[in-house]
């Protein structure tokens, strides 16, 4: 080892101290956030007056299926929304609005503070960029380091995502799909932010890559002891990782609350619907029930649940009142008018009759 290399290595090491000794989970506050996109026909309504809080340290998960709003939620958290975007509402960062920060404030938030691990991989790195060059730049953006301590840092975070430091030097084209993503998380965690928000990260990989990329970000969480948001349409990924779910429906969050009591006594029935369609390997063969229907207009959406047309116990009153999250056990909300009935309720949704006559319904059967 010459001892440039050696110097290099010793500054590098106090780099990395000095961004371990910033670190620190952040909390997350978001109040009565809307983000409306601006169309000929009228307003989009893509996340309409979503309120969660992530605790400094915890891991939720938001989960719902596509069109949802989850990912304009992430985006409307880091504001990365088009111009024609109306956004609403409070995104506290321990205590500072997010909203409400200066660009370059923002800017400085962005990686220190908070960062995104993005869905698609291949569309997040410059394809005419070396993978190591892209970190590197992210890293002198932020920090007054030299190229090679830079480098020597993103050296050190592509061994702790399973990659081998040579590939720095290599193009995005050069890599698979699961190591792109594993780039990704390298790209996201190189400056140690105290938030981390990972939209989709396994979309397009198989299974077994899957698990991979979903251990390595879980030891990272318990390593950095970050906080951290998992947005995902798949139920089991949630039942494996976090500690709160939230269910999202057509912009709007219907069920909080710890994932154990959200996936095992589920209060609303969109997130009774979810568990039936979604195997159980500890219990028997029966087949999966999907739930009938779509999702509501959000440009014109009706005036009571936006869940109604769906929902095997729908009545009148649903259709017509618009229902609000309402605690029904320790930190554990639905937004439903028929919790006090949600143990019956959940008996006659593991039949497969109370959702063909959904169907009937709405003329699909």
């Amino acid at each position: 080892m010459t001892e440039q290399t050696a110097g290099s290595t010793t500054r590098t090491s106090r780099l990395s101290e000095q961004l371990r000794q910033q670190t620190r989970p952040v909390e997350l506050t978001v109040d009565h956030l809307r983000v409306y996109y601006a169309t000929r026909s009228g307003y989009v309504r893509a996340v309409d007056d979503v309120s969660f809080e992530v605790r400094p340290g915890a891991y939720l998960g938001i989960v719902g299926e596509s069109g949802c709003g989850k990912t304009t939620l992430v985006k409307g958290i880091f504001r990365l929304l088009p111009e024609d975007a109306f956004v609403d509402g409070d995104v506290r960062l321990d205590g500072r609005n997010v909203l409400a920060m200066k660009s370059n404030e923002l800017r400085q938030a962005r990686w220190t503070r908070m960062s995104l691990i993005t869905q698609s991989a291949m569309n997040s790195l410059d394809p005419v960029y070396r993978v190591g060059d892209q970190i590197v730049e992210a890293i002198r953006a932020h920090w007054d380091v030299s190229y090679d301590d830079a480098w020597q840092r993103a050296a050190e975070m592509f061994d702790l995502v399973g990659l081998a430091p040579d590939r720095l030097r290599n193009y995005p084209h050069q890599f698979s799909g699961g190591m792109r993503q594993r780039a990704i998380i390298a790209l996201a965690l190189v400056l140690q932010p105290g938030l981390i928000i990972a939209d989709e990260p396994t979309t397009a990989l198989d299974v077994i890559t899957q698990d991979q990329i979903l251990a390595r970000i879980r030891r990272i969480h318990e390593a950095a002891s970050a906080s951290m948001i998992l947005v995902t349409h798949d139920i089991s990924v949630i039942a494996e990782t976090c500690n709160d779910t939230a269910v999202m429906y057509a912009g709007k969050i219907v069920e909080y609350g710890p994932t154990i009591g959200v996936l095992q006594e589920p209060c609303h029935p969109y997130t009774m619907g979810l568990k039936n369609a979604f195997p159980n390997i500890k219990g028997g063969i029966d087949k999966l029930i999907a739930i009938p229907g779509s999702p509501p207009s959000l440009i014109d959406p009706p005036q009571g649940c936006l869940f109604a047309e769906r929902c095997p116990f729908a009545s009148d009153r649903c259709r017509d009142l618009k229902p609000s999250l309402r605690h029904v056990g320790t930190d554990h909300s639905a937004a439903c008018h028929y919790t006090d009935q949600v143990a019956s309720l959940r008996e006659r949704a593991k039949k497969k009759s109370t959702w063909d006559e959904v169907a009937v319904r709405i003329g699909l059967a």
